[in-house]
């Protein structure tokens, strides 16, 4: 791949300058996740976004935390290379990288009583940029409710230097037993696809739900029109199902969809995939640009679909990252993208 040629905005030090705005606008700056202290909670039948490997782990790790680095001391260093090699893509191609500092001791106990456990792999899930507000959410499993501690130290300065950025807390949910049930309100990044002043959100049982959505729509009614996109739950987020690569071309997961595309995306292009490639996380890549995106390696009928329209695949080997059930866009939250 050629490297882009490209300079980061930047304010009077350098440093990029806060706001993302469309999903493919090109990418400046980002936070990319980090596998440090990864301990993922005990057991619960609402952790089916797992695979079975790890549900049979965390059933033997009884009421504790699994800590993955002890117990799967192989997998857990991939990972971290992974992420490492990903945050390098991004680099060498004039993004400005950011990663999350490890919890504190009293972090990690946040909420543990709820659920224990701890990562940080998928910044994209407890946070949102869009535009120039920087929103902490709620995710639906209370032991991810913490990340947004670590990377709130990253965008405070960046927010603090810019007289128009705004940071909007949601409203903590509701108190219920199991702590992934009840009215919520929930609302996880994934589910947030951003296409100039639309803003197209997933609404499932098992992350984002209408209470949160509502929210949202109550933020930022004035400026961008927000599109509830149902989902029939076999993905957890929008992002495993659709992506906006560029202007007029999407791919697309239909078969997850409880909802026909909203107007806005009608006359798009479509690159249908499988569930296979879905399944491979086809759609859970990034857009450096709109003629460069960044995709799981081992998916070459859609890079060839992809090349076809003008678009540069980046294949990255990101299978032991996906092995936890995010891939490169769940480990990547854009905080500096070009309208």
């Amino acid at each position: 791949m050629k490297q882009l040629q490209t300079n980061a905005p930047s304010g009077l030090d350098g440093e990029p300058t806060f706001g993302a705005y469309t999903d493919f606008g090109v990418l400046r700056a980002a936070i990319v996740g980090s596998a440090e202290g990864l301990a993922l909670p005990p057991f619960n039948p609402t952790l089916h976004h797992y695979n079975d490997e790890v549900q049979r782990a965390l059933k033997k790790s009884g009421d504790q935390p699994l800590f993955v680095a002890d117990v799967m001391p192989e997998r857990w260093e991939k990972t971290v290379q992974q992420l490492d090699q990903l945050a390098a893509l991004y680099e060498r191609n004039g993004v400005r990288v950011y990663r999350p500092r490890p919890y504190s001791e009293p972090e990690t106990k946040y909420l543990s009583h709820l659920q224990p456990g701890h990562s940080l792999l998928y910044p994209a899930d407890p946070v949102y940029t869009l535009g120039k507000r920087y929103f902490e959410l709620n995710i639906r499993r209370a032991y991810r409710r913490k990340e947004v501690f670590p990377l709130r130290d990253i965008v405070a300065p960046m927010m603090a230097a810019d007289d128009q950025a705004e940071h909007i807390v949601m409203p903590a949910p509701q108190p219920f037993d199991p702590s992934s049930g009840g009215p919520g309100p929930y609302l996880e990044g994934g589910d947030m696809i951003c296409y100039r002043n639309h803003l197209f959100v997933g609404e499932s049982d098992i992350a984002s739900n209408r209470a949160g959505t509502d929210w949202l729509e109550s933020q930022i009614a004035a400026d961008y029109q927000v599109h509830r996109m149902p989902m029939k739950g076999a993905v957890l987020h929008l992002l495993g199902a659709m992506v906006l690569v560029r202007e007029g071309l999407l791919i697309l997961y239909r078969d997850e969809l409880d909802c026909e595309l909203p107007g806005p995306l009608r006359d798009w292009e479509v690159i249908e995939i499988s569930d296979t490639e879905a399944k491979a996380y086809a759609t859970v890549g990034v857009s450096l640009d709109e003629q460069h995106y960044v995709i799981p390696a081992g998916l070459d009928r859609v890079n060839e679909e992809l090349d076809r329209r003008g678009v540069e695949p980046v294949p990255i080997d990101f299978d032991y990252v996906g092995y936890w059930g995010g891939c490169v866009s769940c480990a990547t939250q854009a905080i500096s993208r070009e309208p």
